[in-house]
């Protein structure tokens, strides 16, 4: 079971993160096949944009805690890492519109997949924290640059402390009517060609290649450090204190 639904209406590749009873975590299985669905969205012509949303009236709650039981040294926390360094990578450069339908909780590998994509389209329920310091974490997923790009440099470095941080935002009109029909980012796709030209398409790919490099930076950073983090005592305490549904202790080791 990889946790991906994936349907194509007239143009529009819609992927729902779909394991609701769970709120959608983005385990390493989930991060492989996103990485292959956007590889064969990307070079399929009948695909003309990709909306990424969750299930259940939420986005995604974050990484799956119960999967990195499954890792059982550093080194192959880095093999993991490579994929999702794969993933963002490819998705902050993917050449096609690119949105990301946030409904309720965004969070932790949640919100920074949601970042990742070009476009966020939030209803009024949507809520985005950073969680990774609740389990002796790192932000991850690319999150150490692309929320400083978003929000700017002053305000970013408050967000990952707080692990209750949150914000909320409505666009008007009503989230589905943006995106789920397509409407918004066919017109994106569709407009961008025809006022702009093919130059301007090969401009706008060289600013996203661009724009990508912070993130690459942000992502080989996760990939050397976040393994190490994982096997750290303070992190084991996070996991234990999440399952155990009381606050972590945390000790500096």
């Amino acid at each position: 079971m990889t946790g991906i639904a994936a349907a194509l209406e007239e143009g529009l590749l819609i992927l729902t993160m779909d394991e609701p009873e769970r709120c959608n975590p983005v385990g390493h299985a989930v991060r492989r096949r996103l990485v292959q669905l956007l590889s064969d969205a990307e070079h399929d012509r009948a695909v003309h944009a990709v909306v990424l949303t969750g299930a259940g009236g939420h986005f995604s709650t974050g990484g799956d805690i119960r999967d990195q039981k499954a890792v059982t040294n550093i080194a192959e926390a880095r093999d993991r890492f490579s994929v999702v360094k794969d993933l963002v990578g490819r998705m902050v450069r993917f050449p096609k519109p690119l949105v990301s339908a946030v409904e309720g909780w965004a969070a932790g590998g949640g919100f920074a997949l949601a970042l990742a994509c070009e476009t966020v389209v939030a209803a009024e329920t949507a809520r985005f924290a950073s969680s990774f310091g609740k389990i002796g974490l790192i932000p991850s997923m690319g999150l150490l640059a692309t929320l400083p790009a978003r929000i700017g440099f002053a305000r970013a470095p408050y967000h990952p402390r707080l692990g209750n941080d949150r914000c909320a935002g409505g666009v008007p009109p009503r989230l589905r009517g943006r995106t789920r029909t397509g409407r918004w980012s066919a017109c994106r796709s569709q407009g961008f060609r025809r006022h702009c030209g093919r130059s301007c398409a090969f401009a706008e790919a060289y600013v996203k290649d661009f724009l990508a490099l912070e993130v690459d930076r942000a992502l080989e950073f996760e990939r050397q450090i976040q393994p190490t983090l994982l096997f750290s005592a303070d992190a084991l305490e996070g996991r234990a204190a999440f399952f155990e549904k009381r606050a972590a202790v945390f000790r500096g080791e």
